[in-house]
């Protein structure tokens, strides 16, 4: 009787307070959730501010929630006209990485120097080639005796003869073959390099070898191909005034001899003023009797080699053995010379042998 009397006591307190058996606890209390107002719990988010608070803003799905930090008032005074705003950049101080719009870059290559006539594009100048010791009829044309009239050097121009015995139809760049052709091709100090090339009778194979070896082995300097027409073109007694070099391809034709003496003259004069012939013999026609007819050098014969024959540079400090590695193996097809013979001849290459006494492969001659 006395415990009915306790559990009543204790619904009519509830009752008195506004609460539930599903939102009170014993003793009175509001479950979690729930505050009591006005002598009732109600839910939390109901219930009126306390007097002297504030109720927090809302954060809604179209405002993102601030940034950590960021929700700090902003502090920073209001830049003072008196006082300079350090947060603009100094306009003294360079900025690299603010292009120069004067100069916009389009991304397009500079457009190629274009000089009227009698100057020439000489490294990025139009300069005149007239009387220019150093650039005598051509750009980087170099007089020995500096002296330069009308485009021609005066005094003695030596000029080059370089005898190759090698094809060059399976030579790649890099090879020490190469470095021989590519070493004869740069004896002049010219830019661009302007090669005259006679290729009548010749593989096409081993022309378009050479021409792409040429072509992509020099740095630095240009380099001009021009086909000679026909055989007629290495003629001409002014060859000196438009090229710097002479190349004769093997495949001289029926009448290696008699081309060759028709070009005495012309490549007589020609390398007495400063130009380079360079003849390829890769045993395909009589290179010997072309040579000697034409004056420049004397060969009695050549032979084929064995293919992967060790050659030797026996003239390492000659502007054509210039670092050539020696010794090294034959490409497709290589010839030696014998008997020749020419004044300041240099053996430049030869086949490689213990006496030191191999077949010439290569020789230089210096025309003076």
């Amino acid at each position: 009787m006395r415990r009915v009397s306790r559990i009543t006591a204790l619904l009519a307190i509830a009752a008195a307070a506004g609460c539930t058996l599903d939102n009170a606890l014993v003793g009175g209390r509001c479950a979690d959730g729930f505050v009591q107002s006005n002598q009732e719990c109600v839910p939390e988010s109901s219930a009126p501010a306390p007097s002297g608070s504030t109720t927090p803003t809302a954060v809604t799905d179209a405002t993102p929630p601030l940034d950590a930090g960021s929700d700090a008032p902003d502090t920073t005074p209001l830049p003072d006209a008196s006082t300079p705003d350090t947060s603009v950049p100094d306009s003294s101080a360079p900025d690299a990485e603010e292009p120069d719009s004067s100069t916009p870059d389009t991304g397009a290559p500079d457009a190629p120097l274009v000089c009227e006539a009698p100057l020439v594009a000489c490294r990025g100048q139009c300069l005149s080639v007239e009387s220019d010791g150093q650039n005598c009829g051509a750009c980087g044309k170099i007089c020995p005796s500096n002296i330069c009239v009308a485009g021609v050097c005066q005094g003695a121009t030596p000029g080059d003869v370089v005898v190759i015995g090698h094809d060059f139809a399976q030579a790649w760049l890099g090879s020490a073959q190469a470095k021989v052709l590519l070493n004869a091709m740069t004896i002049p100090t010219t830019d661009p390099i302007r090669v005259l090339s006679y290729e009548d009778g010749a593989s096409p194979l081993a022309v378009a070898q050479v021409r792409a070896l040429v072509t992509y082995g020099i740095h630095g300097r240009g380099v001009q191909i021009v086909r000679a027409p026909d055989a007629s073109a290495l003629t001409s007694p002014t060859l000196s005034t438009y090229y710097d070099v002479v190349l004769v391809h093997d495949g001289a034709g029926l009448t290696p001899a008699a081309l060759g003496a028709s070009w005495a003259t012309s490549l007589g004069t020609f390398t007495q003023k400063g130009g380079v012939v360079v003849a390829l013999d890769g045993a395909s026609s009589d290179m010997p009797s072309l040579l000697t007819a034409s004056g420049l050098v004397s060969v009695a014969s050549h032979a084929p080699l064995a293919e992967g024959t060790h050659l030797e540079v026996s003239a390492p400090a000659d502007v054509v053995g210039a670092q050539v590695l020696s010794p090294y193996a034959a490409i497709g097809v290589t010839v030696g010379f014998g008997g020749v013979s020419a004044p300041d001849l240099t053996v430049v290459v030869r086949e490689k042998t213990d006496a030191g006494d191999g077949t010439p492969v290569v020789v230089h001659r210096t025309v003076r």
